[in-house]
């Protein structure tokens, strides 16, 4: 009984290298003869038991299923676990290292072929810095913005949705007064226009904001796209009371659906770097990644 514990300790320690040696040793001549050397090191160490034609006759003819629960299994036997099988062997005069080799070489076999790898995908990381998509399913358009900007919708057409540049704060050094600036893009929809040629419409939108608010127009374009429709864009600033430059704006108009689709990035007025310049390349994305969800009738 104790050599069968020394075997399995034994045989348990060096089983990796020897299952790859047994089962390439018919391949392939290095490991088959690196096999047989390490066989005949066992042999000298111990020495087989009796293994008479009558035992190995007996031993082949026995059934047995090597898995995660290896049976031993002959007629009239219940089902033996593998340490009941090689005390069964070793009491018959059957127990022999190459033969117990084979049958933990075998199990470890069967086993690693049962196991099935299952690859799960990791999550990937959320990116802070990626933009975020806002749809507004009332109104059939969507666009994307920056993550520090902060959406609100409104409770009509006009506007239909406010995207807000974070707050920027700048206090007098003469006085204790703070100022705060604030960048903002609107999109209104105008769902009963006079005209719905956009020509038409672009140029009574610029005169009345001529005639109300004296604006000073900086570029007036050609026309361009706005969800993939053609559209006419606009950049001005108006005055304060005194005449003084106050805000800045630059406004985009499309048709579509005989409905008047109105764009309006604004802030605070300054012909330095500011709140406005800052922040007008991420709006001219978003008006670029702005869609209308078309309404489509089957005639």
């Amino acid at each position: 009984m104790d050599k069968v514990k020394v075997l399995i300790v034994l045989l348990a320690i060096s089983l990796c290298g020897n299952v790859f040696l047994i089962m390439s040793a018919s391949e392939n001549p290095v490991t088959g003869a690196v096999s047989r050397s390490m066989m005949h090191a066992y042999h000298q160490a111990f020495p087989p038991l009796d293994n008479s034609s009558a035992s190995l006759n007996s031993t082949a003819n026995a059934t047995y299923e090597m898995n995660d629960t290896a049976v031993y299994e002959n007629p009239g036997d219940e089902n033996l676990s593998l340490r009941d099988i090689l005390i069964s062997m070793d009491d018959e005069g059957t127990l022999d290292e190459e033969l117990l080799l084979t049958l933990l070489a075998e199990r470890e076999w069967n086993m690693s072929v049962g196991e099935e790898e299952i690859w799960v995908e990791p999550e990937p990381t959320p990116d802070p810095n990626a933009w975020k998509e806002y749809s507004n399913a009332k109104w059939r358009f969507s666009l994307i913005y920056p993550p520090t900007w902060e959406v609100k919708e409104g409770s009509s057409s006009s506007p239909a949705a406010t995207f807000s540049a974070p707050v920027e704060a700048e206090c007098s050094s003469k006085t204790t007064e703070c100022y705060q600036y604030v960048a903002s893009l609107t999109v209104s929809i105008d769902q009963k226009p006079e005209t719905i040629v956009l020509e038409d419409y672009f140029n009574k939108k610029v005169s009345k904001l001529q005639k109300d608010l004296a604006i000073t127009a900086t570029s007036k374009s050609a026309p361009t796209t706005l969800s993939g429709n053609k559209a006419y864009w606009i950049e001005y600033y108006t005055r304060d009371s005194r005449g003084n430059p106050s805000k800045s704006y630059m406004q985009y108009f499309t048709i579509l659906d005989k409905k008047v689709y109105i764009l309006t990035y604004s802030g605070p007025f300054s012909t330095a770097e500011n709140v406005y310049s800052r922040n007008k390349p991420e709006v001219e994305k978003m008006i670029k990644e702005f869609v209308v969800e078309r309404e489509y009738k089957t005639l």
